[in-house]
C-alpha cells in the first residue's frame, strides 16, 4: 500500500467515526475516542511524508529525466465523470477509486465502509448544466438525428423525457402559473397626430396565479455483498438496472399523481388548470377532441401517455373486415396516435390518458444524484454487506396546466384533474 492509498484509507476510517459521534453519540465508546486520536496523529505523519516526497520530487525534477509518481496516477475527478450511465460513473468517480486503491484485495469482515460519489448522471435524473430543449413537436426525446432517423435502433423514448430538466439553488420559491392567455397583437398604423388611440400599441393579457415549489428528496437503497461492491462491473449493472430505474419511477409517479400535500408536491392529476375531455363515441374520436381543444390553447403537442392496457387496446383496434388498423403487428414505425407519438406510463389508471406539451412541467435538480455506500448499519459489517444509496433532491412545477388534457378513454366518466375550458 503507498502512502497515498494510506491516507485515503484513514480519512475513510476517520469519517466513519465521525458519522458515528454526530449521528450515534450514545453507541460512540471510549475505544473509539482513542482510536480518532491515533487516526489524527498518524493521518498527520502520512501526510507530513506526502509532503516532503512531492518537494524532494520537485526539487530532483529537473536533475533526473524520470515520471514522477503522480504522472503514473489517474487524474483525480472530484465531481462527475463525463459520459457513460450513472453506474460507470460511480465506478469512476474518485470517490470509488480511493476506495478500490485503499483495498486492492478486496475489503475484510468488518472493515468501514463510506463511499460518496456526487453528481453522477447522465440520465433523466442528473444536474443538467442548462434544461433540456423539448420544444419540439412529436420528439419523445429532444437529441439530435442528424437528419436520419433510424427506425430500428431508436433512442428511448420515454415520458420524463419529454419535460423540462433544469436546476435551481432555492428549496423552496414561488412561481407565476399561466392560467389563459389573450393575443391582442396586430398591426399598429403610423401615427397621424398626436392624438387618438388608433397607433397605440396593443398589449396582451396573461392571467397568472401565484403557486409553491418546494424541493422533495428522493431516495432507495438496496443491500450488496463486499465482494460485489469491489468489483466495477457488478455494481456499476446494479446501480443502473435497480437504483436508478427505481428513483426515475418514483420521480414519474409524483409528477403525475404527487399529492400536492407538505410532504410531496402536486402532479399533474392533482393541478388545477388542466384541460379535460370527457369521452365521446370511442377511443380515437375522444383523442382527437382533446387535440382540438389543445390546439385552440396554442399547446404544441408532443405526445399522447397512455396505460399499458390502453396502448393495447389502441394496437388491437380492427375495421369491419377484421383487420388491424394501422401497421398491426409487423409494424416497425414507433406507435402513434393522430400522428402523436404513444408514450405508456403505469402511473397512470387504466381508462385515463394525458395529452399535451409535457415541457411545461418542469424538473429542477437542487441536489444532484448521489450514490452513497456504508456499512455502519445493523450488523452489516460483520456480514460483509454493504447498504449503496441513491438519493436527490428535487422541484417540480407546471408553468402552463392548460397545455395539457386529462383525457377519459371509458365511457363512464372516470377521469380527473382541471377545467374545462379552452381559455
Amino acid at each position: 500500500m503507498t502512502l497515498k492509498q494510506k491516507l485515503a484509507a484513514l480519512a475513510a476510517e476517520a469519517t466513519n467515526l465521525r458519522t458515528k459521534a454526530t449521528d450515534s453519540p450514545e453507541e460512540f465508546t471510549e475505544q473509539d475516542s482513542n482510536r480518532a486520536t491515533e487516526l489524527a496523529t498518524e493521518y498527520n505523519r502520512v501526510k507530513g511524508l506526502i509532503d516532503q516526497q512531492d518537494a524532494a520530487t520537485k526539487a530532483l525534477s529537473g536533475m533526473v529525466n524520470t515520471p514522477s509518481d503522480d504522472e503514473h496516477e489517474q487524474p483525480e475527478d472530484h465531481g462527475t465523470t463525463k459520459g457513460g450511465s450513472v453506474g460507470e460513473r460511480f465506478v469512476k468517480s474518485s470517490a470509488y477509486r480511493d476506495f478500490r486503491k485503499a483495498h486492492p484485495t478486496g475489503v475484510g469482515r468488518e472493515t468501514p465502509i463510506s463511499i460518496k460519489a456526487q453528481n453522477v448522471g447522465p440520465s433523466r435524473l442528473e444536474k443538467a448544466d442548462t434544461p433540456l430543449n423539448t420544444d419540439a413537436t412529436g420528439n419523445a426525446r429532444p437529441v439530435r438525428t442528424n437528419e436520419v432517423d433510424d427506425l430500428v435502433y431508436r433512442p428511448e423514448a420515454a415520458f420524463l423525457n419529454l419535460i423540462t430538466h433544469g436546476t435551481t439553488e432555492l428549496p423552496w420559491f414561488q412561481y407565476r402559473q399561466v392560467i389563459s392567455k389573450t393575443n391582442n397583437a396586430k398591426i399598429v398604423p403610423e401615427a397621424k397626430s398626436n392624438s387618438g388611440s388608433t397607433s397605440l400599441k396593443p398589449v396582451s393579457k396573461l392571467t397568472t396565479k401565484t403557486a409553491d415549489a418546494k424541493a422533495h428528496t428522493y431516495a432507495d437503497g438496496m443491500e450488496v455483498t463486499n465482494q460485489e461492491l469491489s468489483d466495477d462491473g457488478i455494481i456499476q449493472t446494479l446501480i443502473d438496472s435497480t437504483l436508478t430505474s427505481n428513483l426515475e419511477l418514483a420521480v414519474e409517479n409524483t409528477v403525475l399523481n404527487g399529492a400536492g400535500n407538505e410532504d410531496e408536491p402536486a402532479g399533474l392529476f392533482n393541478l388545477s388548470g388542466t384541460l379535460q375531455q370527457d369521452f365521446n363515441t370511442d377511443v380515437p374520436t375522444t383523442l382527437r377532441k382533446a387535440i382540438t381543444k389543445l390546439r385552440n390553447n396554442s399547446a404544441s403537442i408532443q405526445a399522447v401517455l397512455l396505460h399499458p392496457e390502453d396502448d393495447e387496446t389502441w394496437d388491437l383496434l380492427k375495421d369491419s373486415n377484421d383487420r388491424y388498423l394501422g401497421g398491426g403487428p409487423f409494424a416497425t414505425a414507433p406507435p402513434t396516435a393522430w400522428g402523436n407519438q404513444r408514450l405508456t406510463s403505469q402511473a397512470l389508471e387504466p381508462g385515463t390518458a394525458v395529452i399535451g406539451q409535457f415541457s411545461t412541467a418542469q424538473l429542477l435538480m437542487l441536489e444532484a444524484l448521489t450514490i452513497l455506500a456504508f456499512n455502519q448499519h445493523k450488523d452489516y459489517a460483520q456480514r460483509n454487506l454493504t447498504y449503496v444509496r441513491a438519493e436527490l433532491r428535487a422541484t417540480q412545477l407546471f408553468r402552463e396546466p392548460a397545455k395539457l388534457c386529462i383525457v377519459d378513454l371509458n365511457n363512464g366518466g372516470t377521469s380527473s384533474g382541471g377545467d374545462d375550458s379552452t381559455s
